[in-house]
């Protein structure tokens, strides 16, 4: 099974958030071979953000984190002319961020679904893809 996940999952990996449990679950099945995950590349760049915000951590945890992100291999999508174009479209259509919107382009063009712990992404997103929130993946 193959799932477009964003960053407001994946930074659970790293953050003691609600449903941390979760997503550690989707993480464990990814890394096991059972999960395939995709996401654009800017997961890094907001996943990162996310990590540098948790002053819970240490330094050389965080920069074990971000490393260990990097590392775990998800599918990457970059973004070229097609990507950002539908994308654009999508953001403007549901008036959501660019950000969010690639999210949903990515699951669009994987013919996939989107796993995210954001209730609004969901309801911007059921238009295009299937939604899943991240307390209902059934692994």
């Amino acid at each position: 099974m193959r799932l477009v996940v964003d960053a407001s999952v994946v930074s659970k990996w790293f953050n003691i958030e609600k449903f941390s449990d979760k997503a550690v679950e989707v993480k464990d099945a990814f890394v096991s071979g059972a999960l395939e995950l995709a996401a654009p590349i800017h997961i890094i760049y907001e996943v990162g953000n996310s990590i540098w915000r948790n002053r819970q951590l240490r330094e050389e945890d965080a920069s074990d984190a971000i490393t260990s992100l990097i590392r775990i291999g998800l599918q990457l999508l970059m973004p070229d002319m097609v990507r950002a174009r539908r994308a654009m479209e999508i953001a403007r259509l549901k008036k959501i961020t660019f950000y969010d919107a690639t999210y949903l382009q990515a699951a669009e063009e994987l013919k996939t679904a989107l796993l995210t712990a954001d209730e609004s992404q969901m309801i911007a997103g059921e238009d295009f893809v299937k939604t899943i929130h991240l307390s209902e993946v059934k692994i």
